[in-house]
């Protein structure tokens, strides 16, 4: 406690003693009391073997909150690679160093923050957008403008990571580099087999040729729509010349020109109903196309 002079009046200074209040104020204070130690707990306890507590492992709760948030940010577990598609046992800290930090997949499109960590050009742009600017993995502050390609080499070694088809009955192995065009063969092949008639049972599937009239608009009546809705789009209706126009392309491609001749002449006849400028542009076609077949 502090101890002031008296205003008026001067002060009388007498001899020090064990009742001095000056000396005895700092112990008669408003101090927390020290608490009295417990005489059973006075020594350090003896550890029994038994009844030692196990160490458990802590787990840092905020970074795996923060992995998850993440994850539910970038949302891209349809669009990129699984590290589990590694036709190789790569060592974990690789795998690591060629995984985007964000949504732990396969790098694509792989850019480089100024902390040097690495990510997908897509998941670290969602981080930041929703996130703030700074690095998902370290806090660093990172702004969209920071992003650069990694080193030739590192893109190298990621393109030429061997990955096992996921598609299933595939048992081919590819480098990342030729993977988007390999999947893209097989997008390829279901889509052809996706005009395939299946034909479940009952009669053989009939030739259009050999169907009655209407067993054919039964089965072109899609096509007749879409060729309708061009024909209404691009050429004023005309349902009749796009066909016809069909119809010559396919006999050209298969270098069938003199029935295509034949056809272009029918298309110019009276009985065609085009204008006659139409007629002359199919003329000067067919004289260009006799040069080029």
């Amino acid at each position: 406690s502090e101890v002031f002079f008296p205003r008026k009046g001067p002060m009388e200074w007498h001899p020090h003693s064990s009742s001095c209040d000056v000396c005895g104020t700092s112990f008669h204070g408003i101090k927390r009391k020290k608490r009295p130690l417990n005489p059973q707990l006075s020594k350090k306890p003896r550890i029994v073997a038994g009844s030692t507590r196990k160490v458990r492992p802590v787990r840092n709760v905020k970074q795996v909150s923060n992995k998850a948030v993440m994850k539910k940010i970038v949302n891209c577990n349809k669009i990129h690679l699984s590290t589990k598609i590694l036709a190789v046992d790569y060592p974990v800290d690789f795998v690591k160093s060629v995984s985007c930090q964000a949504c732990e997949h396969i790098l694509a499109d792989p850019v480089e923050t100024t902390c040097k960590h690495v990510f997908c050009r897509a998941c670290i742009l969602k981080c930041i957008k929703a996130m703030g600017s700074y690095c998902p993995a370290c806090r660093y502050p990172c702004f969209p403008t920071d992003l650069v390609s990694p080193v030739k080499s590192f893109l190298n070694i990621l393109n030429n990571l061997i990955l096992r088809c996921p598609v299933k009955d595939c048992p081919e192995e590819v480098v990342l580099g030729k993977y988007a065009h390999h999947f893209s063969s097989h997008k390829e092949a279901e889509e052809k087999e996706g005009y395939v008639y299946i034909n479940k049972g009952g009669r053989p599937r009939q030739h259009l040729l050999s169907l009655t009239r209407r067993a054919q608009k039964h089965r072109l009546r899609e096509l007749k729509l879409q060729v309708k809705a061009f024909a209404e789009k691009e050429e004023g209706g005309d349902v009749k010349s796009v066909c016809l126009t069909l119809f010559l392309l396919a006999l050209r491609a298969r270098n069938e020109h003199r029935q295509a001749d034949e056809l272009e002449a029918i298309m110019q006849g009276k009985g065609s109903g085009l204008h006659p400028a139409v007629c002359l542009a199919i003329r000067v076609n067919t004289f260009l196309s006799c040069s080029q077949y």
